[in-house]
């Protein structure tokens, strides 16, 4: 169980203006917000080893098919 103190001092907890005056750029934020909890989108042929790695996946399963056909 956790054990919580309680503040009982005049002094203000809360954000100082300075604080407040850099949250309100609210377009860098969004970037940062973004930066830091969205994965980066690529494309599939931009990622080489993953491309690559299907691209062989794909070719043996088409020897596989094939194959077993005759």
């Amino acid at each position: 169980m956790r054990k919580f103190s309680i503040n009982r001092s005049k002094k203000s907890t809360g954000p100082t203006d300075d604080q407040i005056k850099r949250q309100k750029d609210f377009s860098r934020l969004s970037d940062e917000y973004e930066r830091l909890y969205k994965r980066p989108k690529h494309p599939l042929y931009k990622n080489r080893k993953l491309f690559l790695y299907i691209l062989l996946l794909g070719l043996i399963l088409y020897l596989i098919f094939f194959e077993s056909k005759k």
